[in-house]
């Protein structure tokens, strides 16, 4: 099993890290880190043009990405828990992490391993699911670590979720997924 002393030391070398999540296992990086960004979505051969999810404990490691003071009240309707709303960015967010959108996708989780991941790192991290893009999610880490070879997997257990997050643009309430 690998330490979260570990996993820090991986994306704050700009590596790519494995962690479960409420409902798929997701793959990560620093946000700040753009080379770790793209070294991300090349491992996953997803387009730029797609965008990311940034994955946080606490909400104020959103407000140096989007502007989540604007919409708190609503955004909290549903967080934390496994729902990623929209939300318009901070003109300074990468664009690798926004993609083509005018918003960024933004999930305050409330599960015990992304928390205390994103409270040692001390911020939010980038989360996508683990796979390769057009393929189906990876179920646990030895498979993780079979496709992702160097990638550092924190083992643990999914949070009972049986599907990726619900996504929801938090100006027209449009659900994406």
């Amino acid at each position: 099993m690998t330490s979260v002393g570990s996993i820090l030391e991986h994306l704050k070398s700009g590596e790519i890290i494995a962690y479960p999540t409420e409902g798929v296992w997701g793959l990560g990086c620093n946000p700040t880190d753009s080379n770790a960004i793209r070294k991300l979505l090349d491992l996953k051969g997803r387009s730029k043009d797609k965008g990311l999810i940034l994955i946080a404990s606490r909400f104020d490691h959103f407000r140096d990405f989007a502007h989540v003071e604007d919409f708190k009240d609503k955004l909290m309707t549903k967080w934390p828990g496994p729902h990623t709303w929209l939300v318009p960015p901070k003109e300074t967010l990468s664009e690798y992490i926004k993609g083509s959108n005018d918003k960024v996708a933004l999930r305050l989780s409330n599960h015990d391993i992304v928390c205390s991941l994103c409270n040692s790192f001390g911020g939010p991290i980038v989360s996508t699911s683990a796979n390769k893009e057009g393929l189906p999610t990876l179920n646990d880490s030895q498979e993780i670590l079979t496709n992702f070879p160097g990638v550092k997997c924190l083992e643990g257990n999914l949070g009972g979720l049986e599907k990726p997050s619900t996504i929801q643009d938090v100006v027209t309430d449009i659900i994406i997924r």
